[in-house]
């Protein structure tokens, strides 16, 4: 028998690095496992926060050091392709009203160094790279982690953080039908892909604040403004829904991005005024779903890798951290009620069916935020009449505005929890009381 309780979290990136605050905070010992040769890369993409994850971030000591790096989203405009603004929303205004605080776009890179460098250096010890994941074993007394380097780790559970494309994911079906080749289990591609995305970054080119974007029948555009650099997401709906991982050339991103060559973005540009001044860009299919099952034994799985958004609402990251929050309160829970600090792996299960049972209930607004995230999709893209008529015609109304967020994103925001092992003052304050 094991005489600690050790967390092996798989994956570097935000939502892994706020697993390891997390359990810093809760007393549970971990180490991180990063394939990459660094923690902190340059990525072109942005990631939005709402204020229910701006609570999390206080409790844990970062808001304060985020904020500053952030922008605020005050002004949003909806375009056709030929620049005709035909509706000014007041959805940040209104979020700023109910919760305390706009949603604030982050550059990834910045966002993802800020919380690696809040860590104790403790903690930031404990964080290796180069270390891609090989294998899982689990055990009675524990589980096993391989890397392709040849090193090996010992510990009592694996939080599998790496992603939509996860090796834990993986592994853990390997594991799940090398047990029984019958067994009904989530297919080798879970996620089904009915677009996909072209993001990019840019030296900033407009006022800070603006997120906006452009509706065509097929195609869409968001646009983002920040301090120093904007962001812009190009949406291609593909000939047929597939659930393949495409991998596209430097090619194909020349070829779309010529697609979109004159959409614009703003009031004054287009995508083609940018396009060669780009600090990076990518080009992938854009997964949606929720994962069936997300642990199995001793392995358990956050964000991405157990659920996947379209990026219309920026609610993936966000959802990411309501995974570590309410699996890090229950298996604080279990971890202080073990009268030798170690749940046995038959307790663990249950911490985890928990854990997953609650993410996917009425409580949390996992579904839900889902639902939402591929409706705006399909709604700027026109994908068929009816969606065309929402976004064109019906929801441009202040009236139907009103409606989605008195009976939609205001009590889905409501739901969030917190980690409730760390007090702390409320500093998201609006009109709407938190639920938690």
């Amino acid at each position: 028998m094991e005489s600690t309780f050790k967390v092996i979290i798989i994956g570097g990136g935000p939502i892994g690095l706020l697993a390891a605050h997390a359990l810093y905070c809760a007393g549970i010992d971990f180490v991180l496992l990063e394939r990459r040769q660094s923690i902190i890369e340059e990525q072109g993409a942005s990631i939005v926060l709402y204020p229910q994850t701006f609570r999390v971030m206080h409790q844990l000591g970062i808001l304060d050091v985020l904020l500053p790096l952030g922008t605020e989203l005050d002004h949003h405009l909806s375009f056709t392709k030929d620049g005709k603004v035909f509706n000014e929303s007041t959805r940040y205004r209104r979020i700023k009203e109910n919760h305390g605080y706009g949603p604030v776009i982050f550059h990834r890179t910045e966002l993802l160094q800020a919380i690696y460098e809040c860590l104790p250096e403790t903690s930031r010890s404990k964080i290796l790279t180069g270390k891609a994941l090989q294998n899982i074993e689990t055990h009675d007394y524990g589980i096993a982690v391989s890397c392709a380097d040849g090193s090996t780790f010992q510990g009592s559970m694996v939080i599998g953080a790496d992603g939509v494309h996860s090796k834990t994911r993986h592994l853990m079906r390997e594991i799940a039908l090398k047990g029984n080749p019958l067994r009904d289990w989530d297919t080798e591609q879970p996620y089904k892909s009915t677009f996909r995305l072209l993001y990019g970054a840019f030296p900033a080119s407009s006022l800070p604040g603006e997120g906006y974007d452009v509706q065509s029948s097929g195609k869409s555009v968001m646009y983002f403004s920040g301090k120093t650099r904007g962001w812009f997401f190009l949406y291609d709906k593909l000939p047929q829904p597939t659930t393949e991982s495409n991998r596209y050339n430097e090619k194909e991103v020349e070829s779309l991005a010529g697609e979109f060559a004159d959409f614009p973005l703003n009031g004054t540009l287009k995508v083609k005024d940018l396009w060669p001044n780009m600090s990076a860009t990518g080009l992938t299919d854009l997964q949606e779903g929720i994962v069936k099952h997300w642990s199995l034994g001793r392995i358990v799985l956050v964000g991405d890798s157990c659920h996947k958004f379209t990026t219309h609402l920026g609610l993936g990251f966000n959802n990411g951290v309501q995974d570590v929050v309410v699996l890090c309160n229950i298996l604080r829970a279990r971890v202080q009620e073990t009268p030798n600090g170690c749940p046995d792996a038959e307790t663990l299960a249950q911490v985890f069916q928990k854990y997953e049972t609650t993410r996917k209930s009425p409580e949390c607004s996992l579904t839900t935020d889902l639902e939402n995230s591929g409706l705006e999709t399909r709604m700027h893209t026109w994908s068929g009449t009816f969606y065309w008529l929402l976004s064109r015609y019906i929801a441009v109304w202040s009236i139907v505005e009103d409606f989605i967020f008195r009976f939609g994103i205001s009590p889905s925001f409501q739901k969030a929890q917190v980690l409730d092992f760390i007090p702390a003052l409320e500093i998201m304050k609006g009109k709407l009381p938190w639920r938690l």
